[in-house]
């Protein structure tokens, strides 16, 4: 596995701390069945897998960021980072990505 998998990949631990922080709801609708964890920067572009960019998200709100990521303005990817930036405060986004190095 490489270091920028490694770096992406989101640990059984990361999960249930995730989902603990979010009451295992979806933090947008608060339904009970909710992904197991939604990177709000994604590991395809190099989202890290740590709870700063990782929330719950029920299926319907998962699909919606998902199929949204062309908007200039995405209404739930704007609620996910306020819900992150409520719970870490003003998150600079490039810390959310793999680095090389």
């Amino acid at each position: 596995m490489s270091a920028r998998s490694r770096a992406c990949d989101i640990t059984p631990k990361v999960r249930a701390s995730v989902l603990e922080r979010d009451h295992h709801r979806c933090i947008i609708c608060g339904a009970p069945r909710v992904q197991l964890a939604h990177a709000f920067i994604n590991r395809s572009h190099g989202g890290l897998g740590v709870e700063r960019n990782l929330v719950a998200l029920c299926i319907e709100h998962h699909m919606f960021l998902d199929n949204g990521k062309g908007e200039k303005s995405n209404p739930i990817k704007d609620s996910v980072q306020s819900y992150l930036r409520g719970h870490y405060g003003d998150i600079d986004l490039e810390t959310l990505k793999y680095r090389k190095g």
